[in-house]
């Protein structure tokens, strides 16, 4: 893993890589070996923070699915350590593979998420407003401070994503302090 400190330290002004983006040698090598089975997914969670933010601390993947149905039972070179998650067999990573009914989030935000995400390193990985609208779902103290960095550091647009009046008020209350 080449590790540049430089690149660490700031919001990704798009010059630093995906991989470049992850702390974890560990991480790098299960992401990697993922983006080679070119499977139709998004990368959210952590890494996907990671790439666009100051990379942060992550020791599992987050993987986006348009919906169950899209979820492997069966990886080569991952073994299924329970329902819906994997496990890298070279490091032992995890990998959450995600959809709309196990995350109890409307199918058509996540038809946004895959429609607004962008390719990188091989991988799609959500957009900030995608994210931003993946948040606003849970909501926890984690959540809403990656919501204020999103939000401070990147444009936000909403206004495609299917969200409740409340989940706006929410966003909202995070932007205006």
């Amino acid at each position: 893993m080449k590790f540049r400190i430089d690149l660490m330290k700031s919001i990704n002004d798009g010059t630093r890589s995906l991989f470049e983006s992850i702390m974890v040698p560990e991480v790098e090598h299960a992401l990697k070996k993922w983006s080679k089975l070119n499977i139709n997914s998004v990368l959210i969670g952590g890494l996907a923070l990671s790439y666009y933010n100051v990379p942060r601390y992550t020791q599992d993947i987050d993987i986006l699915f348009l919906s169950k149905n899209d979820v492997p039972f069966k990886l080569d070179r991952f073994k299924k350590i329970r329902n819906h998650s994997f496990q890298c067999n070279d490091t032992h990573v995890e990998i959450e593979l995600l959809d709309s009914d196990f995350l109890n989030i409307s199918n058509n935000l996540v038809k946004e998420i895959f429609k607004t995400s962008i390719k990188k390193d091989d991988m799609l990985i959500a957009s900030p407003s995608g994210l931003v609208a993946l948040k606003l779902q849970r909501f926890s103290r984690q959540d809403q401070a990656d919501i204020e960095v999103l939000s401070k550091n990147h444009k936000i647009d909403l206004k495609n994503y299917t969200l409740t009046k409340d989940h706006i008020e929410k966003y909202e209350s995070i932007i205006q302090g």
